[in-house]
């Protein structure tokens, strides 16, 4: 895992092959199709000291597979959110979604000192949800409807992880 960089950007554009992919791993932050442009605003300002969003691709034989982000960061609250989490499509199923996702929730709980952690997956992504559930994700609710599609409308469940939870499950603090 690294800190992205606007090299990665032109791998990533490439990723969202159609308007229902990219809303699945970045919901409505993103507009279809892709572009550099929009991509080089997102990571603008990102990962400095003090930052409300750090983003990361992972790196595999030096080639980006993946991308996720811990975004919305509230210092004050200590909170943070974890986003647009995707897998490049001929790299999916090896585990990199959940080898992501534990360093995202290492920086945001150990070293951004944060408390709370959450994020949304939409309902029919169950690999997802599993991966989620299997890190010590908790289900808080259902946001019905959420997001509006050229299909209809896709429900997202809302999920968080407490640092108390990430110590526990990592031998950090005893329960």
């Amino acid at each position: 895992m690294r800190e992205i960089t606007r090299k990665d950007l032109k791998k990533i554009v490439n990723w969202a092959s159609s308007e229902e992919e990219l809303m699945t791993w970045a919901g409505s932050s993103f507009s279809y199709p892709l572009k550099i442009d929009e991509l080089k605003a997102y990571i603008k300002g990102a990962n400095g000291i003090g930052s409300d969003r750090y983003i990361f691709v992972l790196v595999q034989d030096d080639d980006v597979v993946g991308h996720i982000s811990l975004a919305h960061i509230d210092y004050q609250n200590r909170s943070g959110r974890i986003g647009r989490v995707v897998v490049e499509e001929n790299s999916r199923g090896k585990g990199y979604g959940t080898l992501m996702m534990k360093h995202m929730l290492q920086i945001g709980f150990e070293e951004l000192n944060l408390n709370r952690i959450s994020l949304g997956v939409y309902d029919f992504n169950v690999s997802a949800y599993k991966t989620y559930e299997k890190l010590g994700f908790v289900q808080e609710g259902i946001l019905r409807e959420k997001l509006k599609t050229t299909n209809g409308y896709w429900n997202s469940i809302e999920m968080s992880m407490l640092s108390k939870e990430w110590k526990q499950r990592n031998g950090l603090i005893k329960k």
